[in-house]
């Protein structure tokens, strides 16, 4: 069975009709319409509503075998979801979401992260004028062994340091992102300079 992955994406943009765009998007859906695997896809591609599912079509798009969406908050100044996909996390749907809303704002960002429930991979990365960055860490060997004494305190503290760990990956992505975005332009602006 193929494992479960959670990704955690949200929306950071300075233009309200970004949000006012993702309110649009969901306004009148359902939670029972959000946990169809084929809802947020054919949301994104303006697929008709009775597109069927293709195994291929739908992996190279959302880059997963199938996901849905488990919550969203549509809201005109803030935006997450998080979504269940199987075999990896939904890049493919995150960089169609980045698509869309980079119409309306070319400096929309969207930072996300992810965990595989084998804890195998875990991170986080952005979507920035087109361009994704995402790091990740295997955190599998890391699970505290149930014959321990002290298992539950260890249990625990390992979901602190898995919350720690995808968040610094995110930052550490879309800073990695922003300054390569700055270089370019500042090599572009050189080279529009020297013409």
């Amino acid at each position: 069975m193929a494992n479960h992955v959670t990704t955690w994406i949200e929306v950071q943009s300075d233009k309200e009709e970004v949000y006012q765009s993702l309110v649009d998007m969901f306004r009148g859906s359902t939670y029972k319409e959000h946990g169809d695997t084929m809802w947020w896809y054919r949301k994104l591609y303006n697929l008709d509503e009775n597109a069927e599912y293709d195994r291929g079509d739908y992996t190279d798009r959302m880059g997963a075998k199938w996901c849905y969406i488990d919550d969203v908050a549509p809201d005109e100044m803030f935006f997450e979801m998080t979504t269940t996909s199987a075999w990896d996390f939904c890049d493919g749907a995150i960089m169609q979401l980045h698509n869309i809303l980079s119409e309306i704002d070319e400096d929309v960002l969207i930072r996300f992260t992810y965990e595989d429930e084998s804890l195998n991979p875990i991170g986080g990365g952005g979507v920035f004028r087109g361009e994704m960055e995402h790091y990740s860490e295997d955190w599998s060997e890391k699970w505290p062994d149930p014959e321990d004494e002290d298992y539950d305190e260890k249990y625990d503290s390992i979901w602190d340091s898995v919350y720690d760990t995808k968040s610094e990956l995110m930052i550490e992505a879309c800073d990695d992102l922003m300054s390569q975005m700055s270089e370019d332009e500042i090599e572009q602006s050189e080279e529009n300079d020297e013409e």
